[in-house]
């Protein structure tokens, strides 16, 4: 095993993580992460692969990619273009992330919203029915002698019943219009979190690390916007764009990862799994 090897292994198993968590994280599989242990170089698929894979996997385990590279740069072949490595590593998970962007998936995910919407409209309704119902029972009491009183009282009644209707539509508008967030139990190495009246503005998605270090990336629109390796009580805030209907958190350590959403503590804790990926479904608001 050649020294850069040793120095990337010693880093993994100082983090905890076995090969099958870093091939999780990195999406690397699993025998190329092997072959750069051991110094293998040439069991990779080229040489444009050995200087990406051993910088994402540097920096997974908390190494300064960079630094090391440089350190050991005779020892490693000459750089291809970043564009097409980068490329080729993402290739890995298309056919996954296709998969989990099918129209039946998307259809599925989203009828616990329309079970919500339909409930709201039959509260405005029932609210609506039951103020017209009482207004009309109150006209038909007795009339008074005065019929000037009686205009009076009508027309009492009816701005009354107006101010109501009017109460209750914005009562209704406001709870529609309120964030929610629903985090589902993990299933394995994934969780699905639904997100209902996303702002059309921007939204500001808080990343931090609880009670251990965690490495954690944020995907949006099959992108990679941003990744690192956080400390214990640190945190880094990342926008998600409007218009965003989908993006991702993959976390190292789930279990030491917090996650806010426009202030709105997001619940992932329904879960196992160390190693996870976290699937936001984004709905705005009306």
């Amino acid at each position: 095993m050649d020294e850069i090897g040793q120095k990337l292994r010693a880093a993994r198993i100082e983090k905890g993580y076995t090969l099958d968590d870093l091939q999780q994280i990195t999406k690397i599989q699993k025998r190329y992460l092997i072959a750069i242990e051991e110094g293998n170089f040439d069991q990779l698929p080229g040489d444009f692969y050995v200087r990406a894979f051993i910088k994402q996997y540097a920096e997974t385990v908390g190494i300064d990619s960079d630094a090391l590279l440089n350190q050991f740069q005779q020892d490693i072949p000459d750089p291809q273009p970043e564009e097409y490595v980068q490329a080729s590593v993402q290739n890995q998970t298309r056919a996954r992330r296709q998969a989990e962007h099918s129209p039946a998936n998307q259809l599925r995910r989203r009828l616990p919203q329309l079970g919500l919407l339909l409930l709201g409209i039959l509260i405005v309704f029932g609210v609506y029915y039951i103020t017209i119902v009482k207004s009309h029972d109150e006209a038909k009491q007795a009339i008074p002698d005065d019929s000037s009183k009686v205009t009076l009282s009508t027309t009492r009644k009816k701005s009354s019943s107006k101010s109501s209707s009017s109460a209750a539509a914005k009562s209704s508008s406001s709870k529609k219009a309120e964030l929610t967030i629903k985090a589902a139990a993990a299933t394995g190495n994934t969780q699905a979190v639904t997100v209902s009246n996303m702002p059309k503005t921007d939204s500001k998605l808080s990343v931090s690390a609880t009670t251990a270090a965690a490495w954690v990336a944020v995907v949006i629109n099959n992108q990679t916007t941003w990744q690192a390796s956080l400390a214990a009580g640190t945190a880094h805030d990342v926008t998600i764009p409007s218009g965003t209907t989908s993006f991702q958190v993959r976390s190292g350590n789930a279990k030491a990862t917090g996650l806010k959403l426009n202030g709105k503590t997001v619940d992932i804790s329904n879960g196992t799994s160390v190693v996870r990926t976290i699937t936001f479904t984004v709905s705005a608001a009306d």
